[in-house]
């Protein structure tokens, strides 16, 4: 198949599957989920320890690959041209960034230790170019494209879709690259969603340290914030703290990506690209957050700012089962499964890069043990640089080969369906945006 009719294949997916009805039945059909998923915590045994956010994913996503799901018409292949599209991505984006907003009245100043913030600058630190080098270097024996992996490489290092979207005009990225890489960072995020409370069990994180290291490691800002929930009391909010430091990392991320296709003779407005992806729902987290500390300290113990935060904790919990349960409705097994070979196993790579090494920092920082950090930090970067000058040929920042252009389109071509069920497809073809 040839680049054009794979092209072809897609933007004639997207023309059908373009958004037809308003946002109530998506919103509606989240919401009710959401809703038995509080309920049904309700009444699982204790001892279960099933959080509400997980029950809710677990209910959407047995829900779209059941027969249910074709009777309601959530398939892949229906994704887009049913009443639920738009409500979906109202909930995957709106309701996420509004409930992460509204998590800034949560954020006590007495939450934020001196350990847990030297945790989350290291990892940011040391983390993001370990990943990158990592990425990079190990794409060359897997013979996935320079460009699939700074893609691939972007979303697992900042804030999964956002970052994939931001970085790929920026680099000249192949419309198939970016859908490629959108399905891969998808499929880790759900993973994420399966294995992160366990591996934080295990390791012995508190609730409050298992939220960062989520924030840090998981791809997406939906996952992250779902995953951080999982963790206890204190997680979530953790988690989207942590998350949301991340994501300001795009626009450092943005600047170096666009200096490099300046050196490659390639001209692109830094501005332009930066002010384009400000993330405007960091903004008002951080000015909750230091609205609660003021409110604190001249408040509290008054009954109308308990009430204020009485409320405000009801609502992010029923906008989180909400967006959880929209995340569980993407889950389509067949779309998760789609992605290329090549661009799953460097996904994974770079997942697990990401999450062992803020998992690291998060552990040792939690522990006071400074010197084993320096070590775990200085190794990291080290070994991900000599992997990076090891995998090094010349042809490294070329344009991929005809070889690794035959390689990718059928890939493309394979992610129609799947994409169709994220949204990606579309985000892909008209520069839109999803949640980080």
């Amino acid at each position: 198949m040839s680049e054009t009719s794979a092209t072809g294949t897609v933007r004639a997916a997207t023309t059908h599957d373009a958004p037809r009805t308003g946002s109530i039945p998506g919103v509606a059909l989240t919401a009710v989920i959401g809703a038995a998923a509080l309920a049904l915590q309700r009444v699982i045994p204790p001892s279960w320890a099933l959080p509400d956010v997980l029950i809710a994913l677990l209910l959407g996503s047995v829900v779209v690959n059941s027969p249910l799901g074709r009777w309601l018409g959530l398939a892949a292949r229906d994704r887009g041209r049913n009443r639920y599209g738009t409500g979906l991505a109202f909930v995957g984006k709106n309701v996420l960034r509004w409930s992460v907003v509204l998590m800034g009245l949560r954020i006590q100043a007495n939450l934020f230790q001196s350990k847990q913030l030297l945790a989350l600058a290291v990892a940011l630190a040391v983390a993001l170019p370990t990943t990158f080098m990592v990425t990079r270097a190990l794409a060359v024996p897997l013979r996935v494209p320079p460009r699939l992996a700074d893609l691939i490489a972007s979303g697992t290092m900042i804030c999964g879709a956002s970052a994939v979207n931001a970085v790929a005009p920026v680099i000249g990225a192949r419309r198939q690259e970016q859908g490629v890489a959108l399905a891969t960072i998808f499929l880790y995020s759900a993973v994420a969603l399966v294995l992160f409370r366990s591996i934080a069990a295990l390791v012995g994180l508190t609730a409050h340290q298992a939220g960062i290291w989520s924030g840090l490691a998981v791809n997406d800002l939906a996952s992250a914030v779902a995953v951080g929930a999982q963790m206890g009391p204190g997680g979530a909010e953790m988690a989207a703290a942590s998350k949301s430091a991340r994501v300001l990392m795009l626009a450092p991320v943005l600047i170096l990506f666009s200096l490099a296709r300046r050196e490659e003779g390639q001209q692109t407005d830094v501005k332009r690209t930066i002010l384009g992806h400000v993330p405007g729902f960091v903004l008002g987290f951080l000015a909750l957050a230091i609205a609660r500390a003021g409110a604190d300290a001249l408040w509290a113990g008054a009954p109308a700012w308990k009430a204020v935060l009485v409320i405000d904790k009801r609502v992010v919990l029923f906008g989180t089962v909400m967006v959880s349960s929209g995340i569980g409705l993407h889950l389509e097994l067949k779309g998760l499964l789609s992605a290329g070979a090549r661009a799953v196993v460097l996904g994974a790579i770079a997942c697990s890069t990401m999450s062992g090494v803020t998992l690291a920092v998060t552990h040792l920082t939690a522990h006071g043990a400074l010197g084993q950090l320096l070590v775990v930090c200085v190794v990291a970067l080290a070994a991900s640089y000599v992997a990076l000058w090891t995998f090094r040929p010349s042809s490294i920042a070329a344009p991929p080969s005809a070889a690794s252009r035959r390689h990718l389109v059928p890939s493309a071509a394979l992610l129609a369906n799947p994409l169709t069920a994220s949204g990606a497809h579309r985000r892909a073809l008209t520069g839109e945006q999803q949640i980080p």
